[in-house]
């Protein structure tokens, strides 16, 4: 469709954003760690991804690409 296009930075603090986030990081923090950012997020309304950067649990770089709409999506490859 023409003149349609896609908000790219809400989509992206949405997925940040999104308990479901925790699924994906999972293989990369553990189950207890992925628990516990779950249990925190949905307590405070804080973003999963701000969490584990805070907790520092992922370098940022790992974060990133680990936030790629591809990796999130199943699609991807991650590079870390």
């Amino acid at each position: 469709m023409d003149g349609i296009t896609a908000n790219t930075e809400a989509l992206r603090a949405s997925v940040e954003n999104s308990i479901g986030l925790v699924t994906a990081l999972n293989p990369y923090i553990g189950y207890s760690a992925a628990t516990d950012i779950a249990k925190e997020a949905l307590a405070t309304g804080r973003g999963v991804a701000e969490l584990v950067q805070e907790k520092g649990l992922l370098p940022a770089e790992t974060l990133a690409d680990l936030l790629r709409p591809e990796i999130v999506a199943g699609r991807g490859q991650v590079h870390a």
